[in-house]
């Protein structure tokens, strides 16, 4: 088959976050599984840089990339005039279509071409369905002019869990056009792993520490605030934080620092910036927990990262993901500062718990690789 993937950023723009991840491990599954696969996306590769005002083409792992110039870029939003061209002249071309994401205008104009064309196409949301926490007029105010018209035109909505599901069927989304995939990871990655101390010496944490780490995108959906509460009720313990990844504001990393200052704490935190490849791999090594704790997460492909490396977690039952780790990898817990206290105060006093958890990680990580994500998807396509 040949397919389309539409996302707003892709390869190498990963301090985006986890719908980069998916976007590369749903392409590159594809293609390995003999389709001919193209992605279009926005030119926006970093954060702080300026993203080409002209089209450019590259293949990357056997998947032609069309990164549309960009004329103005917003947060998440960018304007890209020439996906409308790519779009009409081109959609056609393709026996299906992927849409990553929401709250942008590539997906959109995908889409409308797909229809016109007579295209089927699959629209993902990545956890975005329910508009949460910050622009919440200009999200509706998209579905109402873009989302809703391109999920309703969908031949399926994809969902990665059933967290993601029921949201779904709360944003109206009808039952029989919905998906269930589960994302996975790379687990070729995690084979050989670094030797344990690396991550600490660079950061200065000691050995005898026990490290806490949490990796993603410091933005306020993820619930940081309540982490650092309550380990602050946790200073009879020897513990660190580390809390890796690129901010999304500065106001609100500045917040969680004053906040540590509060709870007198701060000396125990240690905010690094966005870890990648194998710097990412030595920060999950060294750690002894893993916590996620947002307040609406679909998945968490940190996570499962996280398991592969052998480290056992503390989730939110807000967490998609909480529905392979209960039980295996770690702890799922309420998402409220008691809860994450009393679940945290477990993992680091339990020692048979600790290790039991430790023993299932290698079982429970060699289900979780991407290639099941991208058959599945692959017969979906097929089915229609």
């Amino acid at each position: 088959m040949r397919i389309l993937i539409s996302v707003q950023n892709y390869h190498p723009a990963y301090s985006f976050g986890g719908t980069v991840m998916e976007a590369v491990a749903l392409a590159e599954g594809l293609h390995r599984l003999g389709h001919d696969v193209e992605v279009v996306t926005s030119s926006v590769i970093k954060r702080d840089g300026y993203p080409a005002l002209h089209t450019y083409s590259d293949c990357i792992n056997g998947v032609r990339v069309t990164y549309l110039g960009t004329w103005l870029n917003l947060r998440h939003v960018s304007l890209n005039p020439s996906v409308l061209p790519f779009a009409f002249s081109k959609v056609s071309q393709f026996d299906a279509v992927h849409i990553i994401g929401l709250y942008d205008v590539l997906g959109p104009a995908v889409a409308f071409a797909a229809r016109r064309a007579g295209v089927p196409y699959a629209v993902e949301p990545s956890g975005m369905l329910i508009p949460i926490v910050r622009s919440l007029r200009l999200k509706r105010l998209y579905h109402g002019i873009l989302g809703r018209p391109m999920l309703n035109g969908a031949h399926a909505v994809v969902v990665t869990s059933r967290v993601e599901w029921d949201d779904a069927l709360r944003f109206g989304i009808p039952r029989e056009k919905l998906f269930l995939s589960r994302n996975g990871i790379n687990l070729e990655e995690y084979k050989s792993l670094p030797q344990r101390g690396t991550f600490r010496m660079r950061f200065g944490i000691p050995d005898e520490i026990p490290l806490i780490l949490w990796l993603g995108r410091i933005e306020a959906k993820k619930n940081l605030e309540q982490l650092i509460e309550a380990l602050a009720g946790l200073k009879h313990y020897l513990w660190a934080l580390a809390v890796a990844g690129p901010s999304e504001s500065p106001s609100y990393l500045n917040s969680l620092r004053r906040l540590a200052q509060k709870f007198g704490i701060e000396k125990r935190l240690h905010f690094v910036p966005g870890l990648y490849d194998w710097d990412k791999v030595s920060a999950y090594r060294d750690a002894d927990i893993f916590v996620l704790v947002s307040v609406n997460e679909n998945w968490g492909n940190t996570v499962m990262e996280a398991i592969a490396c052998g480290v056992p977690v503390l989730v939110t039952r807000t967490c998609g993901v909480a529905e392979v780790v209960e039980g295996r990898a770690g702890l799922v817990v309420e998402r409220n500062v008691s809860s994450i206290q009393n679940g945290l105060e477990r993992l680091m006093n339990d020692a048979d718990l600790y290790r039991w958890f430790k023993t299932q990680l290698s079982d429970l990580a060699s289900e979780l690789s991407r290639d099941k994500k991208a058959c599945q998807i692959a017969d979906l396509f097929r089915s229609w």
